[in-house]
């Protein structure tokens, strides 16, 4: 089979990728075999790409022949770094360049990047930069330059690349742009119904989950925290410091809750709805454990808050309700416009519990269920009376809290 069929036989297949549904770690590994398969001396490979995270802004699949291929991601804050600044990846976004080659050996070598000399210095013979540009999610700049993909090809050949690999990489470039920009396009989707939704949540409403009454009844922990004095703090501090003041109690009370396994709800103002879902393979009792841990790390998260140096006029204060129960976790709202929450007996007095922690004094409170789990964290704060409820229930408090308090 001539060379010019085999590449075709490769669009082929990177098409055929692009309508169905690619995974771009698998899919860049699975093109850099099939080029080095039929006779394109790839050894080394990159593939990068600007994404919408709230934690990154950048994504790269490095590969290496008989290594496989791994994924590494970028935070906002590294956006100036200056290995980046300094890279042929940089200079090509932010020139908008189609392509940049270097010839890394001979009279004609030329390395003009830092990591170019590394990489004449481990033996390779050619790099070729390729690029195509696309719209991701409907944005259509990021940071310095255009959005799309950007791939590097480097050999350790003699004499490097020839001209028909050259064509070769060029010819397949555009076609897998495409099977890139469905990908790419996947992970922008899944990112936002994450970070928006939850990833229950948004891999349900991914997966079609989308009329008006979706959704499960599912056994869960359910956790509700709220800050204390929100009201007064609003009014009188500075919009910026009181927006400051909030994220830093979100830091202590909904960042445990992931940490732990637990799927924030909502954000209802300043209260943080979220529940640790009983997984397949766990009891009620493990989640409550997750959930008491959570409870805990939310403590001394708030103790480290305020010996950072919290202002006085602005405490860093907040109850937390936990129980045990089933919820109708699905969609709810009018067909024009849904939230995907959780609604029940439990949700509302989880809730009331987290109100009772003021007027008890206490920190974190929890129903018997939540206890019986972790005896040993828990000490009866006694009975109460909940707004809504016909009977008494017994309420239980967290004794690393009260030690805290008692400091």
């Amino acid at each position: 089979m001539s060379h010019n069929s085999l590449i075709a036989e490769i669009e082929t297949w990177l098409l055929g990728k692009a309508l169905g549904d690619p995974e771009i770690v698998a899919l860049f590994e699975a093109l850099c075999q099939r080029l080095h398969g039929v006779g394109i001396p790839v050894e080394r490979a990159v593939l990068s790409w600007p994404t919408l995270h709230p934690l990154f802004r950048a994504e790269q699949v490095f590969w290496w022949l008989g290594k496989g291929a791994k994924l590494e991601q970028y935070y906002h804050s590294n956006a100036g770094n200056a290995d980046w600044l300094k890279s042929p990846f940089h200079r090509m976004q932010s020139r908008n360049l189609p392509r940049l080659r270097r010839r890394l050996t001979g009279e004609n070598a030329f390395l003009d990047f830092d990591v170019l000399k590394d990489f004449a210095a481990q033996g390779y013979t050619d790099y070729l930069l390729t690029s195509s540009r696309f719209g991701i999610a409907d944005f259509t700049k990021f940071a310095d330059g255009p959005t799309g993909i950007m791939a590097s090809w480097t050999t350790s050949r003699p004499g490097g690349f020839t001209d028909m690999d050259l064509d070769a990489l060029s010819r397949i470039q555009t076609v897998f742009a495409v099977a890139c920009r469905a990908a790419i396009q996947k992970r922008v989707m899944a990112n936002l119904a994450t970070a928006y939704l939850g990833p229950t949540a948004g891999w349900r409403v991914l997966a079609g989950d989308i009329q008006r009454g979706d959704g499960d009844h599912i056994p869960a922990v359910v956790w509700f925290s709220d800050m204390r004095g929100s009201t007064r703090l609003s009014d009188t501090m500075d919009p910026d410091d009181y927006l400051a003041l909030l994220n830093r109690y979100f830091e202590c009370t909904a960042a445990p809750v992931i940490s732990h396994g637990g799927e924030i709800l909502n954000f209802i103002g300043d209260g943080v709805l979220a529940i640790f879902p009983v997984g397949k393979d766990e009891d009620a009792a493990a989640a409550a454990r997750r959930a008491t841990s959570a409870a805990g790390q939310a403590v001394e998260l708030q103790a480290q808050a305020i010996a950072n140096g919290t202002p006085a006029e602005a405490p860093l204060d907040f109850g937390i309700g936990l129980d045990i129960g089933e919820l109708k976790f699905g969609n709810i709202g009018v067909p024009e416009r849904l939230a995907f929450s959780g609604i029940g007996r439990v949700v509302n007095g989880v809730q009331r519990i987290e109100a009772a922690t003021k007027d008890m004094g206490h920190q974190v409170l929890a129903t018997g269920k939540v206890a019986e789990a972790v005896p040993d964290q828990w000490v009866s704060a006694g009975q109460r009376c909940l707004a809504d409820f016909q009977s008494k229930v017994e309420l239980f408090t967290y004794r690393a809290a009260e030690a805290k308090a008692a400091e």
